[in-house]
Parts: C-alpha cells; structure tokens; sequence
C-alpha cells in the first residue's frame, strides 16, 4: 500500500475518503458500524470473484454473474471475506438485498456502462479517488447506477465512498484514531 495520509472530498451526494494509511482490515474493526444490518455485494476479492465456502453458503451467502451477495450483517470482522491476500477486495454496502447484475470483463473504458453490468475498478494498481483520471471518472459514472449507500475499494489505497454523512463521519473519525497500517 502506497503512504498515502487520507484525503477526502465529495462528489455528487457522495462524500469519500482515499488513504495508503490504512486497510479494509483496519475499517472493519475500528467502524463495524459501517456494516452492521447492511448487505455487501462483493465484485472483488483479492483481484478475483468470491468462491464460497461451504460456511459461507449454509449462513446465506449467495453468487451469481461473478457477484457474491452477503446476508445481513451482524458481526463485520469475523463474517466478512477481507484481505486474504494483501486485498483486492470491491465491495458495495446497501441497506437493502441488492442485486447488482453481472461483472462485466473486459476494458473498463470500451462500451458504455448500464443498470445491471458492473465493472471492477479495485484491480487497477494505484485505483484511487484522490486522483484525476478516466478511470476515477468511469468509476463516478458508474455509482450513480447503482446507488450503493457506500462503496469500499482496498488495493493499493483504501477508498471509502457513502451518501449516508452519518457513516462517513464515523469512517474518517474512526480512520484518524487508528494507528496507521506499519
């Protein structure tokens, strides 16, 4: 992960917050709030889909089109696939069971995105918010499509994208009072 201290902005009704300093792990234990009684849809799981288990099935994980589909949460850390690998992980937070349709594969940047395709933006080295390229801006044409209340991205930065002010002021409070990753 890139030493990156965490820089914030908004966009649209979303508010996000891009850092080097910290991992998916480190959000999930210092704001499980930002999960608790929500549903994840995981596009991404150390670069790749999610393969369940068969835990992850009989507690009502389900996957279809390259999506993996979480129950309700109730216990982020220890329910929640994270980080096996050094991260790559994609996921999108919603307060209701969404489906979000199909990964699509292929280049990000050739046709045009849809309601029910989604592309995986985490994959690309140095995927980052804070940054002013097409990739960033193919990433903020796409969100709109699928209303997530928030999105997070761990690759080489950690992205943290809500609508919900509340949550996001969690995140970046409880961000800034964790030690940074070493």
């Amino acid at each position: 992960m890139k030493s990156l201290r965490p820089i914030t902005g908004t966009h649209g009704e979303y508010q996000w917050l891009t850092t080097g300093e910290h991992d998916l792990d480190t959000l999930l234990r210092a704001c499980p709030q930002a999960f608790l009684g929500k549903w994840i849809a995981v596009t991404s799981l150390d670069s790749g889909p999610l393969v369940l288990n068969a835990d992850e099935k009989s507690s009502g994980w389900k996957s279809r089109n390259g999506i993996a589909y979480s129950p309700e949460v109730w216990s982020p850390h220890e329910s929640l696939p994270h980080g096996e690998c050094g991260g790559f992980d994609e996921w999108y937070v919603f307060e209701n069971p969404t489906d979000l349709g199909a990964v699509v594969h292929g280049n990000v940047f050739e046709g045009s995105l849809a309601v029910g395709q989604v592309r995986v933006f985490v994959n690309f080295g140095t995927f980052g918010l804070h940054a002013v390229n097409d990739l960033v801006e193919r990433f903020w044409d796409q969100l709109p499509l699928i209303r997530p209340e928030s999105y997070v991205a761990d690759g080489d930065y950690l992205n943290f994208v809500s609508r919900n002010k509340d949550i996001f002021g969690m995140v970046c409070t409880a961000l800034a009072e964790s030690a940074p990753k070493s």
